[in-house]
């Protein structure tokens, strides 16, 4: 759970994204679209039929986002809120944590992990990280990649059905 803070108004909400999709929570309400960064450093994003140009730098534990005229900082505060529908959905979903090659699919969607197995291995900058499963439960979905394919930082790389 993050806190986004707009002016004196902060918001609670949870950033998803898988590829260049997105879904964004905020205070309950769920958004979707799309994104992809520009050769300029800038971010389309598209929602509703609506496409926005904006920029972003990220420092720390805050990223800064200048969109339409408006700066946004997103601040990350770990443990803000106890929030059980969060707390689940994000142990049953393991993104990307870095940008990099997949190396290797351990397991097969519909397949049952234990707390630990390793499921997928990437790999950057010549070093390996192994994502493991965060609990027991039955894989629901598997990255589509294929082995040597290119992963984005945030990709959808597994998820655990609910139990």
């Amino acid at each position: 759970m993050d806190k986004i803070t707009l002016g004196s108004n902060s918001y609670m909400s949870k950033l998803r994204r898988s590829g260049s999709e997105f879904t964004l929570s905020v205070n309950g309400e769920t958004f979707a679209g799309t994104y992809s960064k520009k050769s300029n450093g800038a971010i389309e994003v598209s929602m509703n039929d609506t496409n926005s140009i904006g920029f972003s730098e990220k420092n720390g534990n805050e990223i800064y986002v200048f969109l339409n005229g408006v700066n946004y900082v997103l601040k990350r505060e770990s443990g803000v809120l106890k929030d059980n529908a969060f707390e689940e959905e994000s142990r049953d979903t393991v993104l990307s944590p870095i940008t990099g090659k997949l190396l290797d699919k351990k397991v097969e969607s519909g397949d049952l992990v234990s707390k630990g197995d390793v499921v997928v291995i990437l790999e950057a900058m010549k070093m390996e990280h192994r994502l493991k499963a965060p609990r027991d439960g039955k894989l629901s979905k598997l990255t589509l990649a294929q082995i040597g394919d290119q992963i984005k930082e945030g990709e959808l790389m597994f998820e655990l059905e609910e139990e």
